[in-house]
């Protein structure tokens, strides 16, 4: 039997794309080895019996609307924290909710802005059992009982159903962009001027990436946590352009800086999917909606009292764009 160039074309195309993928995921379970995992595979459940708990009657009403829930539609929660000794968690800098949503093909990140007031469940870590508090900032979840806590409370307060995290120190931040060559940052004229910089579009490496992301004199918390978005976005977007060998250089940069409870069955899963994911559209939200809200003052630390069933709701309907 005679067989075609064109099958012969065809098969030994679909060879190669076969050896591809076989070289990315045997070299994805050699990056995967190197990721710090707690807890993997373990999920963090829905609480009940909300109305037992001590809260404010505005975080109250927030817990009685019904958690999001959707098929094809799963949320991780990215940590950004700063790198703590002896053990400790450290403070969660940056916690923005990433929603993937395969059902409109969207990738939509929201901010969380660390001095929200919410409602903590009592389960810190026993060391820092003295400190903790019912009700505080976001961010102290975290400090008190690491990413599970924090977890926790962000499904609590937010009605989200997000078990599963994925968490980088700072070095771990400014190694992945040097490892895909840098991003470019649109500057405003005051944080050029902060940066030593000019305004307008402007390559950065990972440290001054990283320096921009956390400027905090210019203005508010609002305008911090969009800077550390459009840092994220520059890096998506950067890296749907990249190489396979650049992607490959960064994932092992990055990895031994992440921790996680995703499994590495479950991790390699995702990384299956990515020529998928690298497709979707990308939005951005920043939670409170509202820029200037009631204030809360405990020992000297200023709290975003906010409106919880606007904000739950506006986080609902981004969600399911």
């Amino acid at each position: 039997m005679k067989i075609s160039k064109g099958y012969i074309v065809s098969g030994t195309l679909l060879g190669l794309a076969l050896s591809l993928i076989v070289f990315v995921l045997g070299y994805s379970f050699i990056i995967l080895n190197n990721i710090h995992y707690t807890d993997q595979g373990e999920t963090i459940p829905i609480e009940t019996n909300l109305d037992q708990i001590e809260a404010p009657d505005n975080m109250k009403e927030g817990m009685k609307i019904p958690v999001f829930r959707e098929d094809k539609v799963w949320n991780v929660l990215l940590i950004g924290s700063d790198a703590a000794d002896g053990g400790a968690y450290g403070r969660s800098d940056a916690m923005i909710l990433m929603t993937v949503n395969e059902k409109t093909g969207n990738i939509h990140l929201t901010s969380l802005m660390r001095a929200i007031y919410v409602s903590i469940p009592n389960e810190p870590d026993p060391r820092y059992a003295n400190n903790y508090s019912p009700n505080y900032m976001l961010n102290a979840a975290h400090t008190w009982g690491g990413p599970e806590l924090l977890l926790k409370t962000v499904q609590r307060n937010f009605r989200v159903d997000v078990p599963k995290y994925v968490a980088v120190d700072f070095n771990g931040f400014t190694e992945v962009i040097d490892a895909i060559g840098g991003v470019t940052i649109n500057l405003t004229q005051a944080e050029a001027s902060y940066l030593g910089m000019s305004a307008g579009p402007q390559w950065m490496n990972g440290a001054k990436a990283l320096e921009y992301s956390r400027i905090r004199k210019l203005d508010s918390d609002f305008y911090r946590m969009g800077r550390q978005r459009t840092v994220i976005a520059a890096i998506i977007d950067k890296m749907r352009t990249v190489d396979v060998v650049t992607l490959a250089k960064t994932a092992e940069a990055i990895a031994p800086s992440l921790s996680t409870n995703y499994s590495r069955g479950e991790l390699l899963g995702i990384i299956s999917r990515a020529p998928t994911y690298q497709k979707y559209g990308m939005d951005e939200l920043m939670l409170p909606v509202e820029e200037y809200d009631a204030m809360v003052y405990i020992n000297g630390m200023e709290m975003y009292n906010i409106d919880w069933s606007r904000n739950i709701n506006a986080l609902h309907e981004h969600m399911s764009r």
